[in-house]
């Protein structure tokens, strides 16, 4: 047996990113994950031996790639129309070159309310995903409380959510449109409270 290769958890992980997007949840077999990474039969489930470590390997692996992507935000003091600017492009990747991850999770949050253990995954990556919003702000200079973090990281994930599967409802003609919209949630939330 061949020693264990980080990478090649790696490629296995994404091949089953790509299954999940393309065919949800029901395609994900290790099978398919062998064959969409054009490695030999056995080898997925090697790596992952049942089927809920398939799942929750694919979610560390869409944790690791969304939080390097968040991680990029400019640092030092900035207005807050630059994090906008960065959210707005991070939506743009989301809806171009990062789609199949997205639709992914998608799918693992959908799949999470039917397995106990994947929630726990997912409620963590979500926590974890708010919790990193907020080390954004401050690393920018600004105080943005849990509670505002999680408004906008619910409004961003909804965003990207509808964009992805009904774009039509919310006038998104194409990915060009999406900074607009991002600056609209980010102003809402970085806008002093009202008393």
């Amino acid at each position: 047996m061949p020693p264990f290769n980080a990478e090649r958890r790696d490629r296995l992980a994404d091949a089953a990113i790509e299954i999940l997007a393309r065919e949800g949840a029901r395609g994900l077999t290790h099978r398919a994950v062998d064959a969409e990474a054009a490695q030999p039969p056995g080898t997925t489930s090697r790596y992952f031996r049942t089927r809920d470590a398939l799942m929750r390997g694919v979610v560390a692996r869409v944790r690791a790639l969304h939080f390097a992507d968040l991680a990029a935000a400019p640092s030092g003091r900035i207005e807050p129309s630059a994090i906008a600017g960065h959210l707005a492009a991070m939506v743009r990747a989301a809806l171009t070159v990062n789609r199949s991850r997205h639709v992914a999770i998608l799918e693992l949050f959908l799949e999470s309310t039917r397995r106990p253990v994947l929630r726990e995954e997912m409620v963590a990556t979500r926590a974890a995903q708010i919790q990193l919003m907020r080390d954004i702000h401050t690393a920018a200079g600004l105080d943005l409380t849990a509670e505002r973090a999680a408004m906008l990281v619910s409004a961003m994930t909804g965003l990207v959510h509808i964009a992805l599967t009904t774009p039509e409802a919310i006038g998104l003609a194409s990915p060009d449109d999406v900074p607009g919209l991002v600056r609209a949630i980010a102003d809402a939330v970085h806008a002093p409270a009202v008393i």
